[in-house]
């Protein structure tokens, strides 16, 4: 890959499970060179989930990751900061325009394939449900049922199985877009990782650079193929991490 002319990495998003969790020592080990990194001169920490808010804080702890800037949860239908509480209300209000959660799951708890997911996973912009080996016109086909019906949604499926209900202008990447917007961060200025479909919105921002770990599903992995700002690993959940920020100059290379 090309480097020269790249901007100073001043953000990175990543996704938790099968990304930077999945592999305890190699978890440990990417918080090791994460904390090392002088603080005020390293990016800026984002953790961008299917989790829930709570749910990320404690499992993050459990894990043994470090503190994240900003969370990015629901699918990108959640945001959360200590340092920046406002940004969390003006997203909500961004996104919740024309969805509601309640009229959406009544349209769908009829529906024979699909089952809801348990209530941990539920939020009111995220309705979470479980269909297996969908195709894409099962997806288009559903969602266009739910835009004929009047709401302002999309559906996020990946991993042939998580189905989400999310509002239309959200997921992973506008979410992280639009952050980077109120922080004033160019995209040209952001690494992203992740490893399965509901991560693929993150990649396809204009000018990030990408992770992918040698575990990425084939509905992520093949953009590397196409994109020479993605990066393919050999190490896989959170070593591939590793060795992806050794590549774009975050981590020192050995």
């Amino acid at each position: 890959m090309e480097r020269r002319g790249l901007k100073p990495v001043r953000l990175f998003s990543s996704d938790l499970d099968g990304t930077l969790a999945g592999d305890r020592e190699a978890s440990l080990e990417f918080a090791r060179l994460w904390q090392a990194l002088p603080y005020g001169e390293r990016p800026l920490l984002v953790y961008n989930s299917g989790r829930l808010i709570e749910d990320m804080l404690d499992f993050t702890v459990e894990e043994g990751l470090p503190p994240a800037d900003f969370l990015i949860g629901g699918v990108g239908t959640m945001l959360h900061s200590q340092t920046h509480p406002h940004l969390a209300t003006d997203y909500r209000e961004l996104i919740s325009d024309g969805f509601d959660v309640d009229l959406i799951e009544a349209e769908l708890v009829m529906m024979e394939r699909l089952s809801r997911q348990p209530s941990q996973y539920q939020h009111d912009y995220k309705s979470s449900w479980y269909l297996y080996d969908a195709t894409a016109e099962d997806i288009l086909a559903l969602e266009r049922l739910l835009i004929d019906a009047g709401h302002r949604a999309r559906i996020i499926y990946s991993s042939g199985r998580d189905l989400d209900v999310v509002p239309q202008g959200a997921d992973k990447g506008q979410a992280l877009a639009w952050l980077c917007n109120a922080l004033e961060i160019g995209l040209d200025e952001v690494v992203v990782a992740g490893d399965t479909g509901n991560d693929r919105a993150m990649f396809e921002l204009g000018g990030v650079r990408g992770i992918l770990p040698a575990n990425a599903l084939p509905e992520v992995s093949s953009l590397a193929q196409v994109n020479e700002r993605m990066i393919a690993t050999k190490g896989e959940a959170a070593y591939g991490v590793i060795e992806g920020l050794k590549a774009f100059v975050v981590f020192a290379a050995p």
